[in-house]
């Protein structure tokens, strides 16, 4: 009863801290933040833009948000280029390409903007600060809800995106660095990079059931790829033979999830990145946080939904969207 009481008294201070913070800020002339998001029209980053939008409700922030609508540098490079002719007090960035970027956003912190990257880290840690989630252990986890679904023998095929992707690459090593250490049967095929595309996917999965009748799982790490990898099984009519086990959890991945096409998935919390992206930029522009106290690595956890749990609130609370409410 004690911590019950106890949580309910924090509750409370919690909300008069905001009550009381708000008029501050509406009383100070907007921040203007530039989110470069790592593809439009994704429900990963359409939750993360419902994140950064409430963030920017609450500290008072002008954020426009773009990006390309594949993770592609080359794609990505005009959105950054136009968003900075704008000269913006503060900078959100996914970056699709860990090496291209480095200068970029060395340029803009040493000349005094922050830049706080999110989703995939840069190769050098010259950003204020880097919000991810913990993908190797996220592919660790893959591979333990995949151990729950199959008997650990058979072939299994992991679809990457592109090689030297940290992040990605990360997903992978987690499941193939472990997975098959607990199941010494068990093959794993070449890994598979459809990069963003769902029709590459497809016709790897296609090919790899063609040419595997062991085939007992598909691990996908990413959205695109666990579309393609489920429009393959279902072709080829081997739902809930071959299992899935897929990251991310948009409304589409969880309706087959509850159809018996996927096993588990692997969600992030990509709606706290944007909320803690901004809310971060904008404490630091208004020099109400100290850059001192900011820890450069924020992995976020993740939760593992199956179709026993996905009704669960503490499960279902973190699942995607397609548009914010």
């Amino acid at each position: 009863m004690k911590i019950k009481q106890r949580m309910g008294a924090l509750a409370a201070l919690s909300v008069a801290v905001t009550l009381a913070a708000g008029p501050a800020f509406s009383a100070e002339p907007p921040v203007s933040i530039a989110f470069l998001a790592g593809i439009i029209g994704d429900p990963f980053y359409t939750s993360m833009e419902c994140g950064a939008e409430a963030a920017a409700k609450e500290f008072n922030v002008d954020l426009s948000w773009t990006g390309p609508t594949a993770w592609d540098i080359a794609q990505q490079q005009p959105f950054i280029d136009a968003a900075l002719q704008s000269h913006p007090a503060g900078v959100v960035l996914a970056p699709t390409d860990s090496k291209a970027l480095i200068a970029t956003v060395k340029s803009l912190m040493d000349g005094g903007t922050p830049v706080v990257t999110v989703d995939a880290p840069i190769d050098e840690p010259v950003d204020l600060q880097s919000i991810q989630s913990n993908h190797y252990l996220g592919g660790v986890a893959a591979g333990k809800a995949m151990a729950q679904v199959t008997s650990g023998d058979g072939t299994y095929l992991v679809l990457g995106l592109h090689p030297g992707l940290p992040d990605i690459d990360a997903r992978v090593r987690g499941f193939t660095e472990t997975f098959p250490k607990d199941h010494p049967k068990a093959i794993i095929l070449p890994v598979g990079y459809p990069e963003t595309s769902a029709t590459k996917a497809a016709e790897l999965v296609s090919a790899a059931i063609q040419a595997n009748p062991d085939l007992k799982g598909v691990y996908a790490t990413h959205y695109a790829a666990s579309v393609g990898a489920a429009a393959a099984i279902l072709q080829a009519g081997k739902k809930g033979d071959i299992k899935v086990i897929a990251f991310d959890a948009a409304p589409e991945q969880v309706r087959d999830l509850k159809d018996g096409v996927y096993d588990a998935l692997i969600v992030q919390e990509p709606y706290l990145m944007g909320y803690e992206s901004v809310k971060t930029v904008a404490g630091v522009i208004r020099k109400t946080i100290d850059k001192a106290t900011i820890k450069h690595d924020n992995l976020l956890p993740f939760t593992i939904a199956t179709r026993d749990n996905i009704a669960d609130p503490d499960v279902s609370k973190y699942l995607y969207v397609d548009k914010c409410p």
